[in-house]
């Protein structure tokens, strides 16, 4: 079970300024620990973040600025606590969005001093906080009304609730100007988002922005300190870059033109400075540049995944989280369900695959979206590497195990189809195309891969090419394939999902042995991949619901009805060889956890009970072994003194 982060923590060093000319970093979390930034004090001096415990739930803390002498605020959610609370402007009370005794997260207000909270929004509708109002009184927030969400304000004082903007049936959120003259307001229409001005109390309403490609950059607040400007992000240029609009009148100023993506930015506390984050160099780090213009410069350079948090309010520091995902493998028994680490912790497992002789294939991250390829003996032994910088990630074995297919972009941009023999060497290139080649997987008899190309579609189609080497022979001309699924156990056999367009869902579809087609499921929108029995009679497959949620529907593919299996939001991953039981996922969302439904009898057995989330899971030749990556996420909360870099 997860050990509770609650003792004193430690203020760990990582750099202090080195030979890159970065600025040195300290991390205020613990080593291993998972803490999602909440919030900050108005004066910097209170920092707040939540912590997953072994109960299950998300509880609110808050510390002094370094973290030390942390204590635990009467406060939990049973979400994953990644929403920011809101401070009121003297940090007298927290605005708090928590899942409490419901299935939504509704404002709680809590004192920061101590005592009981209360819920100020209705208990059975999504609401977040978003700004408190500078005279304390009122406070902002985003609520979903009737499938679309707007902004409301709370006047605290007589409990009065109102919309921003009365008349305005357009989704939107807004942002007070620092004094509360003016909103900034983020319109939606058919999916495209634009930014507006309007007076304090919502009249006046104005378009600022037109192109339809407009986000508001910030954490809490757009505007810059002195009220002048508002911060955006755009991908007017076809990568998102961050631009300053003067609320005077004048012309929107492209800050940044990298040709990697800019997606988030945060002014400094006077105005000067833009924090931004970007994934320029293949990863994301964290860049300042000059509010007027200039040159960017590198606040952090690792694999890591910086989210800017904030500037330390009347500081050069800037305070952010560094965050990880800890992808291992293991192997769990069946029988007596002890469990075995097949990778170090060191090694990233982005994928697997399990041959029927034991043997697991591992595509292993080295960052900077470098891949290599290796084997591993399911009973134990470390991983031999067969291909360095595979430029792809999922391989699977030929049903004889001697081969491996994946796709890369080794050769080109896009992505094409390559076989390899499975102790290294014999690489070779399969399809040469402009276009984008995935899903690529052995036929039944291993004479073949089946695979999905986006050439000369709009969506996909799935072909074949002859292992040995050949022209790809087209199976589906629909244009609307989505993904490649399971391939049945008979040869020329394939389930796969495509789009039907009218009304747009997601549509199961059987290609048969010379190229019949037979749809499994039109009703609903169906889950993207369908597991086929062993026998191939049948296949589970997970569908929406009208009104919300999913179901398992158990579907024979002679064309008889179907029946429902698992609980509701339980989602079906494989079937045992044997094809007595399945293997399923208790939710449709991470984190995951596993359970085992026995066919015959209807009981069902939970597999795992982690906080982390265990994916992918697959069968061992004998159904003994499940053999599964867990997915650990870390987020340490950091900071950093840019002042170096200001100056």
């Amino acid at each position: 079970m997860k050990r509770l982060l609650v003792p004193a923590f430690v203020v760990i060093l990582l750099a202090c300024g080195d030979r890159s000319g970065l600025p040195g970093a300290r991390a205020l979390s613990p080593e291993g620990a998972d803490h999602r930034f909440a919030g900050m004090s108005p004066d910097g001096s209170r920092i707040y973040w939540w912590q997953q415990e072994e109960d299950g739930r998300w509880h609110l803390y808050a510390a002094a600025a370094d973290m030390r002498t942390p204590e635990r605020l009467p406060l939990s959610s049973s979400r994953s606590g990644n929403i920011r609370l809101i401070p009121s402007p003297d940090g007298s009370r927290l605005a708090v969005p928590a899942a409490v005794n419901s299935a939504f997260e509704s404002v709680w207000l809590l004192e920061a001093a101590g005592g009981e909270p209360r819920r100020v929004t209705p208990e059975d509708a999504l609401a977040v906080p978003l700004q408190w109002h500078p005279d304390g009184r009122r406070l902002m927030y985003l609520t979903v009304v009737e499938g679309s969400f707007y902004t409301m304000v709370l006047d605290l004082e007589t409990g009065a609730h109102r919309r921003v903007l009365p008349a305005e049936r357009r989704p939107h959120f807004a942002f007070w100007s620092p004094d509360a003259s003016r909103l900034a307001v983020m319109m939606f229409d058919q999916g495209r988002g634009t930014i507006w001005l309007a007076d304090g109390d919502g009249g006046n309403l104005r378009a600022a922005t037109t192109e339809g490609l407009e986000v508001p950059a910030g954490t809490v607040s757009p505007w810059s300190p002195d009220g002048s400007a508002l911060l955006y992000t755009s991908r007017r240029t076809g990568t998102s870059d961050v631009w300053v609009l003067p609320t005077d009148g004048s012309a929107p100023r492209q800050l940044t033109s990298d040709v990697r993506d800019d997606d988030a930015a945060e002014w400094s506390p006077d105005g000067r400075w833009v924090v931004v984050r970007s994934n320029r160099g293949l990863q994301d780090d964290l860049w300042v540049v000059p509010a007027s213009g200039g040159e960017a410069r590198r606040v952090t350079d690792d694999a890591a995944r910086e989210d800017i948090v904030g500037w330390r309010p009347g500081t050069s520091e800037v305070l952010y989280t560094v965050s990880r995902q800890r992808r291992t493998l293991w192997a769990h028994s069946v029988a007596d369900g002890a469990e075995r680490q097949l990778t170090h912790d060191s090694l990233d497992v982005t994928f697997f695959n399990l041959s029927g002789a034991g043997q697991v294939v591992v595509a292993l991250s080295r960052g900077g979206g470098v891949t290599d390829a290796a084997v591993l003996p399911l009973a134990g032994g470390d991983p031999r590497i067969i291909l360095r910088d595979a430029r792809g990630g999922d391989f699977y074995w030929s049903p004889d195990g001697s081969r491996l297919v994946f796709t890369s972009d080794r050769a080109g941009p896009n992505a094409d189809v390559w076989v390899m023999d499975s102790a290294g060497g014999g690489l070779r290139q399969l399809t040469s195309w402009p276009e984008t080649e995935d899903g690529a997987f052995f036929s039944a008899d291993g004479s073949h891969v089946v695979f999905r190309s986006e050439r000369q579609a709009r969506w996909g189609d799935l072909w074949r090419v002859p292992v040995a080497g050949g022209e790809p022979e087209r199976l589906t001309d629909s244009g609307l394939v989505l993904a490649t699924c399971w391939q049945l156990n008979r040869p020329g056999e394939v389930v796969f999902p495509v789009v039907a367009d009218t009304p747009v869902t997601v549509a199961m579809m059987r290609l048969r042995p010379g190229g019949g087609m037979q749809t499994l499921w039109d009703r609903t929108t169906a889950s993207f991949c369908a597991p086929v029995s062993p026998t191939a009679d049948s296949i589970a497959l997970l569908t929406s619901v009208p009104g919300g949620g999913f179901q398992t529907m158990l579907l024979p593919l002679d064309g008889r009805a179907g029946r429902r299996l698992l609980e509701p939001n339980q989602q079906p991953i494989k079937w045992s060889p044997d094809g007595r039981r399945l293997l399923f996922t208790y939710t449709t969302d991470p984190p995951f956890d596993l359970g085992i439904l026995d066919l015959a009898d209807g009981t069902v057995r939970r597999v795992t009970t982690t906080p982390a989330s265990e994916q992918r899971p697959e069968w061992s030749h004998d159904g003994s072994t499940l053999v599964f990556r867990r997915v650990t996420p870390v987020s340490r909360i950091t900071t950093a003194d840019v002042r170096r870099l200001v100056r």
